[in-house]
């Protein structure tokens, strides 16, 4: 009877996709070659994020709108923007719009929130 073979171990077994620098080689780049620094996420949505307490909310839009928007999230972050999801793009967007309503409605100040269901559901009667 023939002895089974050895089995071969890969080179990545110990390299993890989510661990920095887990046994992996930096090759260095000229400045040039090197991709531009992302920033840290906006803290507003880095504390919702960390509380869990994101909720999904929707929207409705026309298609040309939903095409034009995902083109603007794909060009920002292939720019270097620091969005990484397009929820994340999406919620910073609509905070600076809230922003902007407070400062002219509000004196600049929050509004203080409307809890859940306190807007009628479906389109407005006309």
């Amino acid at each position: 009877m023939s002895k089974k073979p050895e089995r071969r171990r890969s080179q990545l077994g110990s390299l993890s996709p989510v661990a920095p620098m887990s046994g992996r080689v930096e090759v260095e780049q000229s400045a040039a070659e090197k991709p531009a620094t992302i920033p840290a996420t906006p803290p507003k949505v880095v504390a919702a994020a960390k509380a869990g307490t994101r909720k999904k909310i929707g929207y409705y839009g026309t298609q040309e709108d939903d095409t034009r928007i995902r083109a603007a999230f794909i060009a920002a972050r292939n720019a270097g923007k620091h969005w990484r999801t397009l929820s994340d793009f999406q919620l910073e967007a609509v905070l600076a719009q809230v922003a902007q309503v407070e400062a002219e409605l509000n004196g600049g100040r929050p509004f203080e929130g409307a809890p859940a269901h306190t807007l009628s559901p479906g389109r407005p009667l006309e």
